[in-house]
């Protein structure tokens, strides 16, 4: 792509721009430069007569390569309080696509998650282009992906909101590296930030670009509506599946009117290996009628997504009034917000749409080749009984612990069992009883470690049981456990290297632990995670068994995974759950699943892109449509590699609003924009795969 001049990015019909002038932070084009950057496992040199004129970073294999510049060496502006983007200038010279990341810190004890903001984008094959990251308040709010001018690569973002007035570094890096990877930085700036007014037309698309297939009057939405009728090759039950989507060619086994788990070998059910696949063999699900099913599923299937207009009435081009018929999708209160997916539905099937937007999605994930409703979605979809569905269950506890990312509940709280017994009670109460039902998602991403592979990320959760007070429940437990081992303070003290004078007083005190911790101190802040996790995962179990014995306990979704905890929840869940959000699942890197003595499923993966007028590419963006398709069938192909995974699940049905959910999320991940309208290529090429699923499963074909 090429490099646009300063003065177009100055020009929108959708956008003003601020007075403020752009402030260049930093040149690479002078060898002198060099010496004012820290290079970590990366070696840069300052290239003239090339292509791409700038500085050439050559980012080494290692965990984090990076280049790091720090505020009053390589740049003197710490003070970025006005503006609202950092803008590199990057090209990459190589043959092959770039994941790139650039933080920016706002304090010196920045950790990744805390004092920082993290943007990524992966620059094309020979791209060229400006990178940006938001960096200022001044964005528009309640969106976490910015609207970008004409030329821009917005990345995607995470993390703090910055200290303006305090920067005190950034760094651009690249994660984990399997070879010496080239880019080239050319220059970074400073700018305004766009403001947008009337960002949003009365479809609740973008008003700033355009794309084929857009909708510009009602019309098109009737127009879409009988096309789809017309060419959607929507098979009910597909010639190799049965009724609940199981291998009709592959082996029979036996059935007991509910989903349940098996371990196959050569077409037969065998004992529970040592090994998943060693034998050959590998982990399924079984389906209410004796066929082997491999769960193909899609999250979040539902009849529409808010968005918050309190306050930001000015980025809507078009908002019901009073007295519009499509009032009740905008109503007029002090929580004002706007359904744009409800509206062009009610538009496009009139005022039955409530009843036929289940049947229509059912219809489209059957003719995708999807076999499984999957997280998150609507009970409609659920009591037509076309598909097997899975069924989410969450409880609120007042006891809970703060870690640096999500509150945990303290299992050792006498309200823990009664509250999740409660909740099992009531989410189950409908669906025990229907085979329909594969099983119950009990919580997703639990805080059961920080981020990171740091011995401290791994014990977050032990810390900061240790940072209570002497009320909080897990304190007092961890602390009585520690008494049965040392007997008394003293021999804690040595073991830990502490000074405590009691253990009332650790008890009692907040604990902040050393960064380095003894061996002694890091096994049992190990042993307590593995504590708290057995009580969690024994207390869901045992309400599961006595409220829905009949279905499975499909885990709690993991995002952070440490190994004791993995494990301790393979001993309790029928199914051991991870959201795995990569481009693919390395063999190496879930080798380990095989040990499990459990089947394993994705509860959640996606792909985005920002060339059909979105924000946000999600958690793994790619360059367009057409590629993520592609990647879509890459990841169940890796998936099928691995013998102990018996299913997947696309994260989720429909794109998030364009200016963000109640979390500010405003991802293209959806297989359905904002008009119900699909996806054509990323529908196409997921039907190719999820029809080819078994016959690549029984060696026939890839698929």
């Amino acid at each position: 792509m090429k490099v646009l001049p300063l003065w177009s990015f100055l020009i929108s019909l959708s956008f003003s721009v601020r007075a403020e002038e752009h402030l260049e932070l930093f040149q690479f084009k002078k060898p002198e430069t060099v010496q004012a950057l820290e290079a970590n496992h990366a070696q840069i040199e300052v290239v003239a007569d090339a292509k791409f004129p700038g500085l050439q970073i050559t980012f080494q294999p290692s965990e984090w390569p990076n280049v790091y510049l720090r505020s009053g060496k390589a740049f003197q502006q710490r003070d970025w309080r006005g503006f609202g983007d950092l803008a590199l200038e990057v090209a990459n010279p190589e043959d092959e696509a770039l994941a790139l990341y650039v933080r920016v810190d706002d304090d010196f004890s920045a950790d990744g998650t805390r004092h920082c903001r993290t943007g990524s984008f992966t620059v094309p094959a020979h791209g060229q282009g400006v990178m940006v990251l938001p960096v200022g308040a001044s964005g528009v709010e309640g969106m976490r992906g910015q609207p970008a001018r004409p030329g821009d690569w917005m990345m995607v973002t995470n993390g703090a909101t910055l200290d303006g007035s305090h920067i005190v570094a950034f760094q651009v890096f690249l994660a984990q590296p399997a070879k010496p990877r080239r880019l080239i930085l050319q220059n970074v700036r400073l700018r305004p930030a766009a403001r947008a007014e009337g960002l949003v037309d009365r479809f609740g698309q973008y008003t700033g670009a355009d794309w084929k297939g857009k909708v510009r009057e009602e019309g098109d939405l009737e127009k879409q509506r009988r096309a789809e009728k017309k060419g959607l090759t929507a098979l009910l039950v597909s010639s190799d599946r049965d009724a609940f989507g199981g291998w009709i060619s592959g082996p029979r086994l036996k059935s007991n009117w509910y989903f349940r788990t098996a371990y196959v070998v050569g077409g037969k059910e065998v004992a529970v290996p040592t090994e998943a696949g060693k034998d050959g063999g590998r982990w399924w699900l079984v389906t209410p009628e004796g066929t082997l099913f491999f769960s193909l599923g899609m999250d979040c299937v539902w009849g529409g997504e808010r968005t918050p207009t309190a306050g930001r009435e000015r980025l809507f081009s078009w908002l019901p009034l009073q007295g519009d018929p499509l009032e009740e999708f905008a109503p007029v209160d002090e929580r004002r917000w706007v359904d744009f997916h409800a509206i062009n539905q009610h538009r496009k099937y009139g005022p039955t749409w409530r009843k036929q937007w289940p049947e229509v999605a059912l219809r489209r994930l059957r003719s995708w080749g999807f076999n499984t409703i999957g997280n998150w979605s609507s009970p409609e979809v659920f009591r037509l009984r076309h598909m097997p569905y899975t069924v989410p269950i969450h409880y609120a506890t007042t006891a809970t612990i703060q870690t640096s990312w999500s509150g945990m509940p303290d299992v050792f709280s006498e309200k823990f069992s009664a509250e999740t017994e409660a909740a099992v009670e009531r989410e189950t109460r409908e669906w025990k009883d229907y085979p329909w039902c594969l099983g119950y998602f009990v919580d997703n991403e639990l805080p059961w470690s920080g981020w990171g592979d740091s011995e401290a990320a791994h014990d977050e959760l032990p810390r900061a049981v240790l940072a209570c007070g002497g009320k909080q429940p897990a304190k007092r437990e961890f602390v009585r456990l520690l008494r049965a081992k040392y007997d008394t303070v003293a021999r804690l003290s040595e073991a830990w290297g502490g000074t405590w004078t009691s253990f009332d007083d650790l008890e009692q005190q907040p604990q902040k632990l050393s960064d380095k911790p003894t061996a002694a101190c890091r096994g049992d802040l190990a042993a307590f995670l593995e504590a708290f996790a057995r009580r969690y995962f024994a207390v869901v179990h045992a309400a599961l068994r006595k409220h829905a014995p009949r279905q499975l306990y499909l885990g709690c979704r993991f995002a952070v995974r440490p190994p004791e905890v993995v494990r301790v929840a393979a001993e309790f869940c029928d199914v051991v759950t991870f959201n795995i959000y990569q481009k693919t699942l390395k063999a190496e890197e879930w080798a380990f699943t095989a040990n499990l003595g459990k089947p394993c499923l994705v509860g959640e993966f996606h792909f985005g892109a920002l060339d059909r007028g979105m924000f946000h590419g999600g958690l793994v963006p790619v360059a367009n449509q057409e590629e993520r398709g592609q990647a879509y069938q890459q990841y169940v192909e890796s998936v099928l590699q691995l013998p102990a995974f018996a299913g997947c699940h696309w994260f989720q049905y429909r794109d998030e609003p364009l200016t963000g959910r109640f979390d500010g999320e405003n991802y293209n991940i959806g297989f359905v924009d904002v008009t119900d309208q699909f996806y054509p290529e990323l529908a196409a090429a997921a039907k190719v795969t999820n029809t080819r699923v078994y016959s690549a499963l029984a060696g026939q074909e890839r698929p």
